[in-house]
C-alpha cells in the first residue's frame, strides 16, 4: 500500500524493518523497570520472577547480537551464506543466491540510515506505543476491582507480549489472551478478574482499532484506485 501511494520500495522496506526492530526490542527493555523489585526479592512470585529473569537474559542477548550486527558485516555475511546454502539444497534448480550477503548488508545500512537523526524520536514513539498499551491493561484490571501491583502486572504484560511475538496467529489472537490470563494469575490476580480484564484489554487494544483500519483502507482504495 505504501509503494502504491508513491513511496519508494527501498524506503518502505527500511522504514518498516526499523520500526519492527524498535518495537520488538522495546518490549524486552520494559522488564528492566522491575529490576529493583526482583533484586529486593520476596515480593515477586517465583514463577513470574523466573520468567522475568529469562526476559532480561533474552534482552541482553538481543543487545549483544544487535550491536554485533550493526557494527560488523561478518554475521550478515555468515547468515546470508547459510541461507543461500539451505535454499540451494532445498531448491537445487534455483540459481545460487550469491547476492544475499551483500543484500543483507545493504538492508542493514538502509535501516541505520532510515533512523538517522530521528532515532531519538523513533525510540520515544516505540516506548509510547507499549506504555499506552500497558496502561490500557492496568485500567482494565482496576475497572474489575483487581487492585493490581503495577510492577507485577508489567512483568506479566511483558511475558505475554513475548509469547505474542511468536507468529502463530494474526496479532497473537488466542495466544495473548491465554498467556496474559496465566501470567496475571502468577501475579496474584484472581482467575475471574484476570479473564475479564484480559478480554476488556484486548477489546480496546486489538478489536476496536479494526473498524478504523477498515475505514482507512476504504479511503485508500478511493484515493489510489489504479495505483496512481
Amino acid at each position: 500500500m505504501l509503494v502504491r501511494a508513491g513511496i519508494p520500495a527501498a524506503a518502505v522496506a527500511s522504514g518498516l524493518t526499523a520500526a519492527s526492530l524498535l518495537t520488538l526490542a522495546t518490549v524486552f527493555v520494559l522488564p528492566i523497570v522491575s529490576v529493583p523489585v526482583l533484586i529486593a526479592g520476596g515480593t515477586v512470585p517465583n514463577g513470574l520472577a523466573d520468567a522475568a529473569w529469562l526476559g532480561l537474559a533474552m534482552f541482553a542477548v538481543m543487545v549483544g547480537l544487535g550491536w554485533w550486527v550493526l557494527g560488523s558485516d561478518r554475521p550478515l555475511i555468515a547468515a546470508g551464506r547459510a541461507v543461500a546454502r539451505i535454499v540451494g539444497r532445498v531448491r537445487p534448480k534455483r540459481p545460487p543466491m550469491t547476492w544475499l550477503p551483500e543484500r543483507l548488508i545493504a538492508e542493514r545500512d538502509a535501516v541505520v540510515k532510515a533512523l538517522g537523526a530521528h532515532a531519538f524520536y523513533a525510540i520515544i514513539a516505540s516506548l509510547g506505543r507499549w506504555l499506552f498499551d500497558y496502561l490500557t491493561l492496568l485500567a482494565a484490571l482496576t475497572a474489575v476491582g483487581a487492585n493490581p501491583n503495577p510492577v507485577l502486572v508489567l512483568l506479566a504484560y511483558v511475558i505475554a507480549q513475548m509469547l505474542a511475538a511468536v507468529p502463530i496467529t494474526p496479532g497473537g489472537l488466542g495466544i495473548v489472551e491465554a498467556g496474559l490470563v496465566a501470567t496475571l494469575a502468577l501475579a496474584g490476580i484472581g482467575a475471574g478478574d484476570a479473564l475479564v480484564a484480559t478480554f476488556a484489554y484486548r477489546l480496546f487494544s486489538y478489536w476496536l482499532p479494526m473498524p478504523i483500519g477498515l475505514g482507512a483502507w476504504i479511503l485508500f482504495r478511493r484515493r489510489y484506485p489504479n495505483g496512481d
